[in-house]
């Protein structure tokens, strides 16, 4: 009886989660972030593929997931519904492997990071919480199935950079436990160990080998590092997370701050582990890119594992209060997750969409569009399978974003029509006629598109 109840909960949780997350899919309008990969992949062939992606500072494993979908000329929200999918399975997951309450459940499968930044916002960071809710359940077991183990590992490597930090002291945890602290069945290990740590030693060769061209970020020095950075970086986490440096920040720190006090005193390794990949992030925040709500969500995300493995060593007291730490770290973004939710379902997130539609109906297929930048233009080609814009500083057409271009008025066009297609950005100039302008409303100021010609 108990079985069942637990599984009508289960399903009850999932579905809605199901049905909110389908509708805020079908309704979210592409920005530029979102875009990038969609048009990398659909307007690349493989080899291309390969050799751009390290320019944006990513792992494969997304690129490599959406591919097919764009080479098969889906249109791109199929990418949206894959995050979607990914989402809804981390969810089932969590809901019917983890052991914590329902309430906290519930907490974690609404908060603003599920409802919203990881399932609404296509991005490669839908791909974390499976990887890492699965990695969590083969923990305990990594003795029995090393190689499944090191599998989940090298996935949720290739998920984000971010990730990396994480698994990386994993894999070491793994080596020092299985294969360099004792002898026996040493050789059992050796060789899950080793493919694990070629596979994250190829990851980190292949970002790094980036040029210094990168579209997304450029590393700052180690002297970057100051305590006024990481106030900043700190500050900037807990705001991301819970729209606020105020009170709901500081609950948020302080259960934080329990919860790790607690598994430092059951599984120090475990402790360093987090410890480890936590500065590492923040590394990443202060001297690559800044933080932002997904990224600060993933933070919360490996806690959320610790807490996981840890869980069948606490007593039922201590067990009550993890799960009442999740209810409250969790459970404090609910608001900002429905307020986001609700802005996307109810207003236009971008004005991508509306752009390409304008172009599609208003623009002749033979006309020339130029673009400011394509960075800041992706959104819209995302959404025009047969369109490209010009870029006069290469003297090319391009889709996908990768260096800042200046506007310069196209040369040797002949007879056919130009027009010009500027973001928020960087506004049309006096001598152009403004045709079109997109929802100024949007929930991201810059997503609004401009479409002009010459006087």
């Amino acid at each position: 009886m108990q079985g069942i109840l637990k599984n009508k909960f289960n399903i009850i949780v999932l579905l809605l989660f199901l049905a909110a997350g389908l509708c805020g899919v079908l309704h979210h309008e592409l920005w530029r972030d979102e875009a990038q990969v969609w048009l990398v992949v659909r307007d690349l062939n493989i080899f291309g593929v390969f050799d751009h992606v390290r320019n944006e500072g990513h792992p494969l494993l997304w690129y490599i997931i959406v591919l097919p979908f764009a080479k098969i000329k889906l249109p791109v929200i199929s990418m949206q519904i894959l995050s979607f999918i990914f989402m809804s399975a981390a969810a089932g997951v969590f809901l019917w492997k983890s052991p914590f309450s329902k309430i906290a459940k519930l907490s974690v499968v609404f908060s603003a990071g599920f409802l919203y930044w990881l399932t609404i916002i296509s991005r490669s960071y839908s791909l974390v919480p499976l990887f890492l809710f699965l990695l969590a359940l083969y923990y305990p077991r990594q003795k029995e199935h090393p190689y499944i183990y090191s599998i989940f590992n090298i996935l949720l490597a290739n998920t984000h950079i971010l990730m990396f930090g994480f698994s990386s002291a994993l894999c070491i945890l793994f080596g020092y436990e299985n294969v360099f602290k004792t002898s026996e069945n040493r050789k059992k290990y050796l060789a899950p160990f080793l493919i694990n740590a070629v596979c994250l030693a190829i990851t980190a060769l292949y970002i790094l080998s980036r040029p210094e061209d990168n579209v997304s970020a450029a590393v700052a020095p180690l002297s970057t590092i100051s305590i006024a950075a990481v106030k900043n970086a700190v500050t900037g986490f807990f705001t991301n997370i819970y729209a606020e440096s105020g009170i709901s920040a500081w609950v948020g720190a302080i259960c934080i701050i329990a919860g790790l006090v607690l598994l430092f005193a059951k599984d120090k390794r475990l402790f360093a582990v987090f410890g480890f990949s936590t500065l590492y992030q923040f590394y990443i925040y202060i001297c690559v890119c800044k933080s932002s709500p997904e990224k600060a969500f993933l933070v919360l995300l490996t806690l959320v594992f610790c807490f996981q493995v840890v869980f069948d060593k606490l007593k039922n007291k201590e067990k009550t209060f993890i799960n009442t730490l999740i209810v409250i770290i969790f459970g404090l973004s609910w608001n900002l997750g429905f307020h986001l939710y609700k802005n996307d379902f109810f207003y236009k997130y971008s004005g991508s969409k509306e752009a390409a539609q304008y172009i599609e109906k208003n623009i002749e297929k033979d006309a020339v569009i130029i673009s400011n930048m394509t960075l800041t233009t992706a959104g819209v080609l995302a959404y025009l399978p047969e369109r490209k814009f010009y870029v006069t500083a290469f003297n090319d057409y391009y889709t996908y974003g990768y260096k800042k271009f200046k506007m310069k008025k196209p040369q040797n066009f002949y007879s056919k029509k130009v027009y010009y297609i500027y973001s928020a950005l960087e506004k049309p100039d006096k001598d152009k006629t403004v045709l079109f302008v997109s929802a100024r409303d949007t929930l991201i100021p810059t997503e609004v598109f401009y479409i002009a010609k010459d006087k």
